[in-house]
């Protein structure tokens, strides 16, 4: 019977014991709303994209709040036709706190015609009630849906240590 992943961990290097696969918990749920995306090829052979990022929203546990428009998602269109991405934007708690998120990683085309990504994501906060926020490890999903290119849809993964 062949094993359920790769033969080796941290104990092949030296290790004293491995930590595993870390356990994912469910952060927070984000709707992006877009603007019309810009997308162009340079001089250097290099497709850039950027999809303004103008609104939406976001809700995790115990908080909600919504996406202040002048964030963006940058992009390179990669040869397979996936994009490599990094998006930057600010969130507006509902008790005015903000929070600047960082996302970035891979959009993935689809048979469909949707998008799946794949990303990591870095929350930054001012101390106070939602500095867990920003100590925390993300992993994220992303969807961007056939034949709406308004939205993007994405949800945060905490790595739970």
């Amino acid at each position: 019977m062949k094993p359920d992943g790769p033969a080796f961990d941290m104990t092949t290097l030296g290790a004293g014991a491995s930590l595993g696969q870390p356990p994912l918990r469910k952060a927070c749920v984000i709707r992006a709303d877009l603007g019309p995306a810009r997308e162009f090829a340079t001089t250097q052979g290099i497709v850039r994209a950027m999809f303004p990022i103008v609104g939406g929203e976001a809700r995790g546990d115990g908080w909600s709040g919504r996406i202040l428009p002048g964030g963006a998602d940058f992009a390179v269109r990669l040869p397979d036709g996936a994009y490599a991405v990094e998006a930057r934007y600010c969130l507006e708690l509902e008790d005015g706190t903000p929070v600047m998120v960082t996302n970035a990683g891979r959009m993935v085309p689809q048979a469909d015609g949707r998008y799946l990504g794949r990303t990591r994501a870095l929350l930054e906060v001012p101390d106070g009630p939602h500095r867990h926020l920003g100590d925390a490890v993300y992993f994220g999903t992303a969807l961007a849906e056939t034949d709406d290119a308004d939205h993007v849809y994405i949800e945060l993964w905490e790595a739970v240590i």
